[in-house]
């Protein structure tokens, strides 16, 4: 968020100040404004914020993915570690996952630093998504919430029967498929780029039954790094949702968009969104 001045007289001072909502974040953190001005030598400028945010626990990620084939077990780790200057404790109290993988948690340091290891049960041939809930002793952070995505495919492929001469007719597309309910073209969202570019994305949603679809938000936890847009392309039927990375964002960030639709079939529509920045070169580029 910014304030300024918007006028400075010649040979005048003028103030601009620039706030930074540091709810989410940990460790190092870069923002940065742009300001236009009616300068001819200097028509731009790019004000720069730098932090370190201290948080009294820090997670090398709340989001673990394991992705695979399925033909072998599939590993992520991650750290937690205190910051404040008393013993950490953990203990379970949540874990939704327990017939697609298992996990181990490390003491590396008592009271200080601890590695938590997923891996995936070999032979999983499926997605899936659940979390793993830690309760901890601090009161300024009583609770640790880790999401875990996975996509496995099948591993084996089937060889191909040795031709008999004779030219087949391939079957049409989708003869012998099943459509679902509702058809939503990604369900995974990536914003990649060079910071301080335009990033979106879009994605389309379409009812495949005969009956008017409806969407409704019921959850979205990056209302300060993006923004998105719901466009209705045929009422009932068609929708298009545009994600945009909001300009001066450059940190990476990991989030969910949640919809709720009237279709019991399939009552909810989650969208897993991932920023991921570069640095830009030093000319510029």
């Amino acid at each position: 968020m910014a304030s300024f001045d918007p006028a400075v007289p010649p040979g005048g001072e003028g103030n601009i100040t620039l706030k930074v909502d540091t709810k989410g974040y940990q460790g190092n953190l870069r923002k940065s404004a742009r300001v236009k001005t009616n300068d001819p030598e200097k028509p731009t400028m790019l004000l720069v914020v730098k932090a370190t945010v201290k948080v009294p626990i820090n997670v090398s990620s709340r989001y673990v993915q394991l992705y695979g084939k399925g033909d072998r077990a599939v590993e992520k780790t991650i750290k937690i570690m205190a910051e404040l200057d008393k013993p950490l404790n953990l203990s379970v109290i949540e874990f939704t996952l327990k017939d697609k993988l298992k996990y181990t948690i490390k003491t590396v340091q008592k009271g200080k630093e601890y590695r938590i290891r997923f891996t995936s049960i070999p032979d999983i041939k499926e997605n899936f998504r659940g979390t793993l809930k830690i309760k901890t002793n601090y009161p300024e952070k009583p609770e640790i919430r880790i999401v875990i995505h996975g996509r496995f495919k099948p591993a084996a492929i089937r060889p191909k029967t040795p031709s008999s001469g004779l030219k087949k007719v391939a079957p049409a597309r989708g003869a012998n498929t099943t459509k679902g309910p509702i058809y939503v073209s990604s369900r995974y969202v990536r914003l990649y780029g060079k910071e301080g570019t335009d990033i979106s994305k879009t994605v389309e949603i379409r009812a495949e039954r005969n009956k008017s679809l409806n969407l409704t938000i019921t959850e979205f936890n990056l209302k300060d790094k993006l923004k998105y847009t719901i466009e209705t392309l045929e009422k009932g039927r068609k929708y298009r949702i545009n994600f945009s990375v909001l300009p001066g964002n450059s940190r990476n960030f990991n989030g969910i968009l949640k919809l709720k639709t009237n279709y019991p079939e399939m009552p909810l529509i989650t969208f897993v969104i991932h920023g991921r920045f570069a640095k830009k070169d030093p000319d510029g580029r």
